[in-house]
């Protein structure tokens, strides 16, 4: 059974709130004489243990050993992140340096995106990733083609984010680089104001020159800009850094923790599970990579353009991360890559 704020006594929270913080300092189970000494609540080790043992039968806390301490449950965590957490404000210093390392040169998208991980990663001291804004129909701003050599040509799609797309195409018949041309103006014409679904359909009905070639390269656009649409895009930095936690500390650990960055599809089910939100989701154990990295946490925010969610961004690392930090970390990342593009 999930606990709700109400089931706690605001002495339970005091407890837990200490417990899941020494535990998230110092990755280790934590007794009642450390929550006793350290935790200033003016309570007996005695009584401590008492609340630890009503917490550990609400399944918000687990005792490894008989003689052990107590370690937060992924239903602690949850609840001291609903109910308990108080995000802390990034000094003026971490938020200076994200926004001038996102804005700091004209780059493009893709770019950015790649920045955007990279300063998550250094900040957080743990993996970051972000979803690339999927290229769809509804939002190509320019397409070109170019001709390789006789019989193939390359296909440029231009998303009105910035993503490009290139894709080879092969044909029977061979056109010069000016119809080519000619072409992709036509086509770019019909894209200022319609899809490319729509605008297939259109152009094959108005067209009967040229039309076996524009034909191939619309079934190509289409089917490539599908691709796209159904296996995402995703950026990911920092790997490395999880292995300095010790919960990340054995081979088979590693070996699960890099396939799945390699694999990325369970990251990017997560990632596109934000976009129809506004603010930071958390992902603690299972609710997130559980079933393939045990004892792995997110956190992750949606970024927009112009109130259209395109991706989003956040961390990955160990279920005891420092919630406080990273939450505001991630919003505040999330918040500058919005207005850069916007204002881009």
């Amino acid at each position: 059974m999930v606990a709700r704020q109400a089931d706690l006594t605001e002495r339970n929270c005091a407890i837990l709130r200490a417990v899941v913080q020494f535990y998230i300092e110092r990755a280790e189970p934590v007794g009642s004489r450390v929550v006793a000494k350290k935790s200033e609540l003016g309570l007996s080790p005695a009584t401590i243990r008492n609340v630890m043992a009503d917490l550990e039968d609400m399944g918000l806390l687990y005792q490894p050993h008989t003689s052990a301490g107590r370690i937060p449950t992924e239903a602690g965590l949850r609840y001291f992140v609903d109910y308990l957490l108080e995000k802390e404000s990034l000094s003026w210093g971490d938020q200076v340096a994200i926004e001038e390392g996102i804005r700091s040169s004209a780059m493009d998208m893709a770019a950015i995106l790649k920045r955007a991980v990279e300063l998550l990663a250094y900040y957080s001291g743990q993996a970051a990733v972000v979803s690339v804004p999927r290229l769809t129909g509804d939002h190509l701003s320019h397409v070109q083609f170019i001709k390789v050599r006789p019989g193939v040509i390359m296909v440029i799609l231009v998303a009105d984010t910035g993503i490009v797309q290139n894709r080879l195409v092969h044909t029977e018949i061979d056109l010069p680089e000016d119809r080519l041309d000619a072409l992709a103006q036509y086509l770019n014409r019909k894209l200022s104001y319609m899809g490319l679904e729509e605008a297939r359909e259109s152009i094959l009905l108005e067209m009967e020159e040229d039309k076996r070639v524009f034909d191939i390269l619309l079934d190509e656009m289409v089917l490539g800009v599908k691709r796209t649409y159904e296996s995402g895009e995703l950026y990911v930095g920092g790997e490395l850094n999880l292995l300095d936690f010790p919960e990340f500390s054995n081979v088979s650990q590693i070996r699960v923790l890099l396939q799945a960055f390699q694999e990325k599809k369970a990251l990017l089910v997560l990632l596109d599970s934000c976009l129809e939100t506004d603010g930071v989701q958390v992902f603690i154990g299972s609710e997130g990579l559980g079933n393939r990295i045990p004892g792995c946490g997110m956190v992750l925010a949606p970024y927009f353009d112009n109130g259209r969610p395109l991706g989003s961004l956040g961390v990955v690392g160990p279920v005891r991360m420092n919630y406080a930090r990273i939450l505001a970390l991630v919003e505040f990342t999330a918040q500058v890559l919005s207005e850069w593009v916007k204002e881009s």
